[in-house]
Parts: C-alpha cells; sequence; structure tokens
C-alpha cells in the first residue's frame, strides 16, 4: 500500500517472510548458483587450463582445426587474415650510430634467410614467424628450439608430449610433467620433452629433453588462469560452429542438385485414377465419353529436354509447371551468415572483413580501427618472441667473432626494434595532407606516419630521395619531387613559408 501526505510518500511493503534460495540459506544470492533444470549445467569446479585438454584431447582440438584449415575454405581464410596483421613485421636498428645501425640491418638480412634460418632449410625468417603464429592458432603452441649454427627448429605441439615413464622416474620429485613440459611448483619450465615422428610420420618416439633457456614454447595464454602450462587457441570456441556451416553447406549443396533434377511438373485431370488414365502411353487409345476412338490419339508421354528448345503437345485439359526451389533459403542464408560471424569473433576479425558489402566506408573503417586495437596485445607476443630471437642471434655473432659491438658498448646498448606492417593510405589525396597537417601541429611525427603507414624509415627514405635528386643534377635533368609551391600552401597549412625549390 502506498500512502501520501505533502511531505513524503510512505510505501508500506507487506511482510511475506524470509525470502531463501537454493542451498545458501541468504535473502540474496546468485540466479547462476541456481539449477533450474532449462539449461546444461554449468561447471562446479575449477581445474588448471590443462586438465581440460589432457590425454589426447589436446591432440583431437588440433587435428580437428587442421582438418578445418585443409576443407574450409573461410576458416583458412580467417587464419590468413590474422597472419596479415598480427605476424607481419620488418626489423629496425635504432642506435645513434647510423652506420652501425646498416651494419645489424645487413648481418639480420643475412640471417633471415631460409638455409641460414631454418634448419630445415625451407622457412625465411618472416615465413618462419608467420608459420609460427599459424602453429599456435590452429594448435595452441609450438616449439622453437634454438641450435648451436644459429638455426632454428620448430617443434610441433604435439611433438612436445610427456617422456616414458621410466624418465620421469628419474626426474626430481619437486618438478611436475604438464604435457611435456617439466615445471616448478610456480609453473616455471625447467625442461621440454622433445619427440620425433617415427619413420612415415606415423606414431612417436622420444628424442631428448631441452633446457628452457634454448626453448621458447609459443601460444596462446589468454585464459585468465596463471597456473597455464600449455598454449590453448582461441579458436576451440569457434570450431564447433565452423563444422556445422562446412556440413551444412554440403547438404545444401546436395539439395540444391536433387531439386535440379526434376524440370516440369504434368498436371492431370481430376476424374483419373493414375498416371497411365491421365497421360495414355505409346500403342494405347484414349477414352471419350466410354467409347474408344476411331483415331488413334496416343502418343508418348516422355519429354527430352537435353537437345534444346522443345515444343510439348498437350490436351486440353492437361498443364505444365516448371518446378522451382529457393534453394538455398533466404532464412538459411541469413543464419549461416550469423555463425559465420561468431566465429570470426573468436580472432576478433570483424564481418566486413570477410563480406565486403556488408557496410558501407564508414562503417569498414570503424571495424578496421577496432581491429588493429584488438591486434595489439596479439603482435606483443609476436614482438617478444622475436626480441629473444634477436638477442641470442647477437650473442652468437658476438661469440663467433662475426660482429663486435663498438668499444664501450654491450648487448643492452644495442636497440632494435620489430615494427608491424602498417597499410597504406586509403585515400592518398586527402590522408598525405591530413598527415602533413598533423605532423606541421605537433600531433604526429614522420617516424610514426612512415611506420603506420608502411613506408619504413623516414631518414631511408630521405637519403634515397637526396641521392636520386644528386643523380638527377648530375645529369642534368630537372629535380624530380613534390611541388610544394603550387600543391600546397605552406602560408595558409602550417604559418610557414615554402621550401626553396632545389637548383
Amino acid at each position: 500500500m502506498v500512502t501520501a501526505n505533502a511531505a513524503h510518500f510512505v510505501y508500506d511493503v507487506p511482510s511475506t517472510g524470509p525470502v531463501e534460495r537454493g542451498s545458501g540459506g541468504g535473502q540474496f544470492s546468485y540466479d547462476a548458483l541456481e539449477a533450474k533444470g532449462r539449461r546444461k549445467a554449468a561447471p562446479n569446479r575449477i581445474v588448471r587450463e590443462d586438465v581440460h585438454v589432457s590425454a589426447g584431447k589436446r591432440t583431437k582440438l588440433q587435428a580437428s582445426a587442421r582438418d578445418l584449415a585443409k576443407n574450409f575454405s573461410i576458416a583458412a581464410w580467417m587464419i590468413r587474415r590474422h597472419l596479415d596483421y598480427c605476424a607481419s613485421f620488418t626489423f629496425q636498428a635504432k642506435t645513434s650510430d647510423r652506420g652501425l645501425n646498416k651494419a645489424i640491418e645487413q648481418l639480420m638480412e643475412i640471417q633471415s634467410r631460409p638455409l641460414a634460418c631454418d634448419r630445415g632449410g625451407r622457412f625465411s625468417r618472416e615465413k618462419m614467424f608467420r608459420q609460427v603464429e599459424a602453429s599456435r592458432v590452429l594448435d595452441g603452441d609450438i616449439g622453437m628450439l634454438r641450435l648451436r649454427s644459429g638455426h632454428t627448429q620448430l617443434i610441433e605441439s604435439d611433438c612436445v608430449r610427456d617422456p616414458e615413464a621410466s624418465e620421469k622416474k628419474r626426474s626430481d620429485d619437486r618438478f611436475e610433467w604438464v604435457d611435456g613440459v617439466q615445471v616448478d611448483y610456480a609453473g616455471l619450465p625447467r625442461q621440454y620433452s622433445v619427440h620425433g615422428r617415427k619413420k612415415g610420420g606415423r606414431g612417436y618416439e622420444f628424442r631428448r629433453t631441452v633446457p628452457a633457456q634454448n626453448f621458447l614454447l609459443y601460444g596462446f595464454f589468454d585464459r585468465p588462469a596463471s597456473d597455464q602450462v600449455r598454449g590453448i587457441s582461441p579458436i576451440v570456441a569457434a570450431l564447433n560452429n565452423f563444422r556445422d556451416v562446412y556440413d551444412n553447406i554440403d547438404y545444401a549443396q546436395v539439395k540444391m542438385k536433387i531439386t535440379q533434377l526434376f524440370a516440369l511438373a504434368l498436371l492431370r485431370k481430376s476424374e483419373a485414377q493414375g498416371l497411365n488414365e491421365a497421360l495414355p502411353t505409346a500403342g494405347e487409345q484414349a477414352v471419350l465419353d466410354g467409347e474408344a476412338c476411331e483415331e488413334d490419339v496416343s502418343r508418348p508421354r516422355e519429354f527430352d529436354l537435353s537437345g534444346g528448345p522443345t515444343v510439348l503437345d498437350l490436351d486440353t485439359d492437361e498443364s505444365v509447371e516448371v518446378i522451382e526451389s529457393n534453394t538455398p533459403a533466404t532464412e538459411f542464408q541469413s543464419f549461416i551468415e550469423i555463425v559465420l560471424a561468431v566465429g570470426l569473433k573468436s580472432l576478433d576479425i570483424p564481418y566486413s572483413f570477410y563480406n565486403e558489402r556488408f557496410t558501407n566506408y564508414s562503417g569498414s573503417r570503424t571495424a578496421w580501427l577496432h581491429y588493429e586495437r584488438s591486434c595489439g596485445d596479439r603482435r606483443a607476443d609476436q614482438i617478444e618472441a622475436r626480441r629473444r630471437w634477436t638477442l641470442w642471434q647477437l650473442q652468437r655473432w658476438i661469440a663467433d667473432g662475426i660482429w663486435t659491438p663498438p668499444s664501450g658498448q654491450t648487448i643492452a646498448d644495442i636497440k632494435f626494434e620489430w615494427i608491424p606492417r602498417g597499410m597504406p593510405w586509403w585515400k592518398p589525396s586527402e590522408e598525405i595532407v591530413g598527415d602533413i597537417k598533423a605532423i606541421g601541429a605537433g600531433f604526429d611525427n614522420p617516424d610514426r606516419v612512415c611506420r603506420e603507414r608502411d613506408r619504413g624509415d623516414p631518414r631511408d627514405n630521405i637519403d634515397a630521395t637526396l641521392e636520386i635528386i644528386k643523380y638527377a643534377m648530375d645529369q642534368g635533368k630537372a629535380v624530380i619531387g613534390p611541388d610544394y609551391e603550387h600543391k600546397l600552401n605552406f602560408s595558409a597549412d602550417f604559418g610557414v613559408g615554402a621550401p626553396e625549390a632545389a637548383v
């Protein structure tokens, strides 16, 4: 009951006694704790993340993901698009000595060649790191074994597995083996059990254990679980969705083919008891008013449409309709699009990347900007793996006498950076002018603009331009380059005078 006076409202709620929910006994509880029987029961215990994929389940997930990537083009495209954004980098040395930078970058270029980088001699440095990223998307993680020669040997995820029982017995009881990784009480890896495939490519055989300092397990550790030892890919949540789409597309194609087998529907008289009465075959006579016609009007009731245009000779009470089927149905297509969009979200890929007609320029660019932000965390994993690989190479060059740092400097003084490949201008006529204005106003700088636009190092660009200008002048040719005096109004745009034209 509600009463009111001039000062305030008074709410009188009748008491119905204490309200209890579930077994908690409290008046207020979480509805998520109460099983209503209307949905699948939620788990009631928490275990280490690796337990969910133990005892062969990890291999099952890997096989399912790899099968989709091999047979379902959309899943393969999703992975390639992820790699384009998260596994493409360029190396730049960042010391104050530009000559030293050039020397380090030249050594890195030599080391990036397939025969110098990959133990199998197949992958260049960039291709190797792209393969590494693809493997952690499909398998959850992959091993990178450092060899004394400077090569890197990639160890497939399923080849990192627990050693034999006899090997485990010889291990220190203070440590635990978790899916091929020996860890201490805090989860810090101490060594890895590396297996190889038997001859013929089937089965496994133990090779050796590798100290953790010579092995990098590169994987996804996105779960909120600090005790997770092995990587688990985010596409695990989308495998069933992609599998359903793949299967249902096959079913829809079968249904579409079946509908094409039936071309025409021959409609008969309502009083006929069967098709033979309505459509007499050759050699039979039509019966009119209970008497046989003197003239044989029977004809074959078969039509061959494979030879091109065909004339159908029908009686007055016969008709033909073309069988049509809306296969696949509009609702089916819409549902497939929704399921695909949900699956793409496992890697944060916008649906407009898959269906370019889905949105306009503004919506597409907004989706791209959000995706760029989401790539930051995954790029950070690549950068860390590349940083460790680079430091290892620098240490090896010094130890082998391939390269000597400047006097008084150590590896810690050698600054370098792995820069993600940027995107070129979408509308150069507008965006280049905008970048110039941002630089002039102090909102940006040439280094960052070149990085975001995949234009290399601006210092190298300036050196290359000056070299071309000098060459043109030596040849007595007109100096090439932008005509700032006519293309841009420096006084209006930047408050400065136009640069003097080169002579």
